[in-house]
């Protein structure tokens, strides 16, 4: 037989003398358990203690503007400072932050609010931290996917593996998918072969890549195919509380973790801070605040169920008075009489709910007046 066997020939039918050097070439290796019988096994190494394993890509999706980018940035400073941050000792060791949707004057204003929280002289992080804008570069995708369905690297995905190379980053943050991956999102092929190229560069490297991304409309914690999470095998994700400054970062997908691992933390002053570590008025405040919203929720939530049941409810002392009615309702969830009053006065405040307006009419024909929702309110 002449030429070359081809990989797609069944070589059982081949004589065993003539396909010897592609099987060799071939051959799969597999592990030597009497060697590593001597070995002492380790643990997944993590960079992110819980949230990044080295060596792999970690997706770290969140809506916009919940704070993706300045975590990231935190977290590739203390890595490069050598300091712990959010309660998360990673040691010391380089780090970079690329982004594609910053410029260079907002990366450096975050920079020094982030080096004022860590305590953190800006100038020393040189030699130590990368951070770059690639905002407006038209070349910023890391590959195509060619003719025969592979996953060509372009000039993009070279610079940034010559720049890990270089500075022997252990941690690299990339912001974010939607400018890197220029393929179609819900193809599971293309995303796999866009992810296993990240995959080679961070096993090559012994780098965790935080590859950042939106989530979809859906509801998902990422928007495309379910490849994206297939692909990687750890994920984590950041959610703003829309009442207050605080974040919460929950592990999704860990398979060298424990999912579900939860991080609480403050916006202060362009960064973060654990929530633990607030100041005493600032983490007084944002309770408060908590504990306000969690209030009126819960008055709005079991006043739409008690009008939807056509059960009129009152501001004035009763048998029908909303805070007593409420309490005793499994859609109260803990909350209080007391609780559900001081929420109805901050409703009635900030005109979302209005007393003694009609509500419908009963059998008998009379009108039933009660609380209700200020129309367009919400």
């Amino acid at each position: 037989m002449d030429g070359t066997i081809r990989a797609r020939m069944d070589f059982a039918q081949i004589d065993p003398g003539e396909a010897s050097e592609a099987i060799a070439a071939a051959a799969i290796a597999t592990l030597d358990w009497a060697a590593l019988a001597n070995v002492k096994p380790a643990p997944k190494a993590f960079v992110i203690p819980g949230f990044a394993p080295a060596g792999e890509v970690t997706l770290f999706n969140g809506a916009g503007s919940a704070g993706k980018s300045l975590l990231a940035q935190q977290l590739a400073t203390a890595l490069a400072a050598g300091v712990p941050t959010l309660r998360l000792d990673m040691g010391q060791a380089p780090a970079i932050y690329l982004t594609c949707e910053d410029d260079e004057g907002q990366l450096h204003w975050r920079q020094a609010h982030i080096c004022e929280s860590l305590g953190v002289p800006m100038a020393s992080l040189a030699g130590k931290l990368e951070v770059a804008s690639l905002r407006g570069a038209l070349d910023n995708a890391l590959g195509e996917a060619g003719p025969d369905g592979e996953f060509m690297l372009s000039a993009s995905y070279h610079r940034i593996a010559a720049l890990i190379r270089r500075t022997g980053a252990k941690l690299v943050a990339l912001d974010n998918v939607a400018h890197l991956f220029p393929g179609n999102e819900n193809d599971r092929g293309e995303v796999t072969r866009f992810i296993n190229a990240l995959n080679r560069l961070a096993g090559d490297s012994g780098a965790a890549i935080i590859l950042l991304g939106h989530p979809n409309k859906s509801g998902d914690d990422y928007s495309g195919s379910t490849a994206w999470l297939n692909a990687v095998r750890s994920q984590f994700v950041i959610e703003h509380d829309l009442q207050s400054d605080m974040r919460t970062v929950t592990v999704g997908k860990a398979n060298y973790a424990r999912k579900g691992e939860r991080l609480r933390f403050a916006w202060m002053d362009w960064a973060f801070v654990h929530e633990d570590e607030l100041p005493p008025d600032t983490a007084r405040k944002l309770a408060e605040t908590a504990n306000a919203h969690a209030g009126n929720d819960a008055f709005l939530r079991c006043l739409a169920l008690c009008t939807s049941q056509r059960r009129n409810v009152s501001h004035q002392p009763g048998s029908n008075h909303a805070p007593k009615v409420f309490a005793a309702m499994p859609e109260a969830k803990g909350m209080k009489r007391a609780d559900f009053a001081a929420a109805m006065e901050r409703l009635l405040s900030l005109k979302v709910i209005e007393c003694d307006a009609e509500l419908w009419r009963g059998p008998d024909r009379k009108s039933r007046r009660g609380i209700r929702l200020v129309e367009g309110a919400t």
